[in-house]
């Protein structure tokens, strides 16, 4: 089975994790508009892609707990190079190297013997603007996530090209999973470039999306209805075809008897690979799999 999983941050490389065992061909779409931290420090002096997110996703394939997790998620702490994450530096080295993001983090995944593939959103740097309803427009991540009211519009500072691999991987999976994460700073911004939603509504693949258990604390608590129903508003299109809420992951879990398993956050990786073995099982053929 083909399985392709689109977002960002934290949610993005733990639905990763739990994916992994259970497909022979997976691939992640991330989302490259993060300018905070270390990333934020990257993107402002060399102009590139936000790392973070996609180092993130790299290194959880390649296990919890590895040598090459400790190694590539060490942060240092004295100098110029405080708060910098080496993973985040390896993949700029690399960008400089091959001149191309994708094939950046191509080598980067080999390096820690991930046969999983990584792509960016777009190999071009470009960031979220949000515009408030009094027309006042509002630049990056940080400053969206810490508005006190809902923007009536986002978009994408610069229009860019989907990374080579993105559609192809869309319109050829058997499973798409989105989710889950902050909506406007990790679901949206890959759906931001017209090729991607296009592709997103051309595709025949079963198109899931993984809610959060938890509200977020975002400029998204201010919203009324779900993240993903303020979403599609925004972008006029219904990107997915099934939605698995908090009370549906316990039901599945008991289902599967599996509930004592379960964790109190969605972004637990047993969890989620327990609900995923069992979306899977009653959902699709097995014989699908390689």
């Amino acid at each position: 089975m083909k399985i392709v999983c689109i977002g960002g941050g934290h949610g993005l490389a733990q639905v990763l994790s739990a994916i992994k065992p259970l497909c022979s061909h997976l691939t992640a779409i991330v989302a490259t508009t993060d300018n905070g931290g270390s990333t934020g420090r990257i993107r402002e002096e060399q102009n590139c892609i936000a790392l973070g997110d996609i180092r993130r996703c790299c290194v959880q394939l390649a296990g919890e707990g590895t040598q090459a997790q400790a190694m590539y998620e060490h942060r240092f702490t004295h100098g110029d190079m405080a708060g910098h994450c080496l993973g985040n530096l390896t993949l700029l080295g690399l960008i400089q190297q091959t001149q191309s993001p994708t094939e950046a983090i191509a080598a980067f995944n080999h390096l820690l013997g991930n046969k999983e593939t990584v792509l960016p959103m777009s190999d071009l740097p470009t960031d979220l603007v949000a515009e408030l309803n009094n027309g006042e427009k509002i630049f990056g991540e940080c400053a969206i996530d810490a508005l006190n009211e809902l923007p009536s519009t986002v978009y994408l500072s610069k229009a860019v090209p989907p990374a080579t691999g993105t559609i192809e991987a869309i319109l050829d999976a058997d499973l798409i999973i989105i989710g889950p994460g902050s909506i406007i700073t990790s679901v949206m911004p890959a759906f931001l470039i017209t090729e991607i939603t296009e592709a997103i509504n051309k595709t025949s693949a079963c198109r899931v999306f993984i809610e959060n258990t938890a509200k977020e604390s975002s400029v998204m608590q201010h919203t009324k209805i779900a993240g993903i129903d303020w979403l599609q508003k925004k972008l006029g299109t219904k990107v997915y075809d099934l939605s698995i809420s908090p009370s549906a992951i316990i039901e599945i879990l008991q289902q599967g008897e599996k509930c004592e398993e379960a964790g109190k956050h969605l972004h637990n990786i047993n969890e989620l690979k327990n609900v995923f073995s069992e979306l899977l099982k009653s959902s699709f053929n097995t014989e699908k799999h390689a």
